[in-house]
């Protein structure tokens, strides 16, 4: 379990780097035929959207807490 925890924060975190980046090229560079603002504005919808079925994912293995049993 603590593999696949440790390998979903660090997909996270790497996918929302990279939506990251393509928010700075849209700032930055000027569009091109093939990668258009359009084309990146779409990367960051599928990154982010990747990144929070990761999250989703990372909560159902935190261990549920027991209620403790009245006497």
């Amino acid at each position: 379990m603590v593999k696949r925890k440790k390998r979903l924060i660090k997909q996270e975190k790497g996918l929302l780097k990279q939506a990251e980046e393509h928010r700075l090229k849209i700032e930055k560079e000027p569009g091109r035929k093939d990668t258009t603002h359009e084309y990146w504005r779409k990367e960051i919808m599928g990154f982010e959207r990747r990144a929070k079925e990761r999250i989703k994912l990372l909560e159902k293995l935190k261990p549920k807490r027991r209620k403790k049993q009245l006497r």
